[in-house]
């Protein structure tokens, strides 16, 4: 049933949101019932086929902390990537937001970040060519299949990248625990926020690209946020400040 090519998908979130995409292909399996087996019995596409198995066969495709319910996505749903240009062609909002990813590895933080991407509305996200996570099981389980929804763009230069969103309107704020406090930067309107990598932190081409370099006023033991922590309080701070919570 499986195939070396497959992408194998566990937990309810990214089954649910990658299962029920228009063009998605594969085979559900389902073991047990209740009522989360239920809605993904209701909503999957028309491609995915639904197979009732045993737990021990779940188990032996997604793990054996997996019970219920195994997605094998043999035609994985492309991310919603664009290009640059195009994006900025299209994008003239006096509020938007953009998230640039310099180097975070860890599939783990991304699939976070993706997830907290989608909850705030980001415009975009634009991710390096090279070091940096991909569309995998263990992305899209973290993000809840927030990887499906979120547009993005591969650059092969971020300096480049960010001079280009420069030009068109937007103001770039790097992300590091040695920057100017977020409470003194006005951080509304065109906004790009940059994340560095987990360990390295912003790279030193990017670094200079910014306008500004912000941190997170804090009180604790520990160095630094972790970066899905940080970009998720950034993230809520911009949006608020560009009104994005005033109809809510």
């Amino acid at each position: 049933m499986q195939k070396s090519n497959d992408t194998i998908v566990t937990g309810y979130h990214a089954i649910r949101e990658l299962a029920k995409k228009p063009n998605s292909t594969g085979v559900l399996l389902l073991a047990g019932s209740g009522p989360r087996i239920d809605e993904l019995r209701r909503t999957v596409a028309p491609g995915v086929k639904i197979h009732d198995v045993s737990v021990s066969e779940i188990r032996k495709i997604g793990g054996r902390e997996v019970r219920h319910a195994v997605l094998v996505l043999q035609d994985v749903p492309e991310p919603r990537e664009l290009d640059l240009t195009s994006f900025l062609a299209t994008n003239t909002a006096k509020d938007s937001l953009v998230v640039v990813l310099d180097g975070v590895t860890d599939p783990h933080n991304f699939g976070a970040i993706l997830r907290t991407a989608d909850q705030f509305a980001v415009d975009l996200v634009v991710t390096p060519e090279r070091r940096s996570a991909r569309e995998t099981d263990t992305v899209a389980r973290t993000s809840a299949g927030a990887v499906a929804h979120i547009p993005t763009v591969v650059v092969k230069n971020l300096p480049s990248a960010l001079a280009e969103l420069k030009k068109a309107g937007f103001w770039v704020y790097g992300a590091d625990s040695h920057g100017t406090p977020v409470t003194s930067v006005d951080m509304s309107g065109r906004v790009v926020l940059v994340l560095g990598s987990e360990g390295a932190g912003l790279g030193r081409l990017v670094s200079e690209r910014c306008d500004d370099v912000v941190s997170i006023p804090a009180r604790g033991h520990a160095d630094s946020f972790n970066v899905s922590v940080a970009a998720g309080i950034l993230m809520f701070d911009i949006r608020r400040r560009q009104g994005f919570f005033d109809s809510v």
